[in-house]
């Protein structure tokens, strides 16, 4: 038995190296990232149900060919307070828009591959 309460090597005992603190934009970031390369569409972590891949879109990289949401009619760039916010206005009914929140978790930057509802800039119903 030990003098001690715990038998435990000295030299193994100390505080934790700090670790960098990452801000919510980044966090979020790398959310998205991490999602991508799962094969999911990053807009789910906001909504919390999922959107699906559209069969033609985009590889998780910036270059690979595919479609995009840059590329969809319901990527639409909305002003508010000088501010731009690039969200999803594709609605479920005619009264709502779920996809769009007042936050930036649901801006929708335009070089992540399409979703399942993708229709092409010219091909989307206009409001």
């Amino acid at each position: 038995m030990s003098d001690t309460l715990f038998d435990v090597d000295p030299t193994q005992v100390g505080t934790p190296e700090p670790t960098e603190k990452l801000s919510a934009d980044r966090r979020r970031t790398l959310r998205q990232a991490d999602a991508l390369t799962r094969r999911r569409h990053p807009l789910e972590l906001a909504l919390g149900f999922p959107l699906g891949l559209h069969p033609a879109a985009a590889a998780d990289d910036r270059t690979a060919p595919g479609l995009r949401c840059g590329t969809c009619g319901f990527r639409q760039v909305l002003t508010h307070n000088d501010g731009r916010f690039p969200k999803c206005l594709f609605a479920v009914t005619d009264k709502t828009a779920p996809r769009v929140t007042r936050g930036a978790g649901t801006d929708v930057r335009a070089w992540w591959p399409a979703c399942r509802d993708y229709q092409a800039a010219e091909e989307a119903p206009t409001s």
